[in-house]
């Protein structure tokens, strides 16, 4: 049945000069888009509850969350928006 979905997506998506990208939907109903943590038992039917920070949503918008931080994530590896943060130099000696 999604692969209708995709193939219609796609052909639309050309149409406007968009692109479709897969993002692996693995985990996304059972992490917590605050604070990342995955457990199964967070998401209970449509309810999202996360045993680690409490935070509650609809768990249909939680799974949509991660899916698109995700794919920013993904999309952004690599660039200046995503670039490796250097460690602090901390002197060790104090004069005062």
């Amino acid at each position: 049945p999604f692969y209708q979905q995709e193939q219609f997506l796609t052909y639309k998506s050309i149409a406007l000069g968009k692109r479709v990208v897969h993002v692996a939907p693995s985990y996304t109903s059972q992490k917590c888009n605050i604070c990342k943590h995955i457990k199964k038992t967070n998401r209970h039917k449509s309810r999202f509850h996360c045993k680690n920070c409490g935070h509650k949503t609809h768990a249909d918008l939680n799974a949509a969350r991660n899916i698109r931080d995700d794919y920013f994530l993904s999309s952004t590896q690599g660039t200046q928006e995503q670039g490796s943060v250097n460690n602090p130099y901390v002197s060790t000696s104090f004069s005062g």
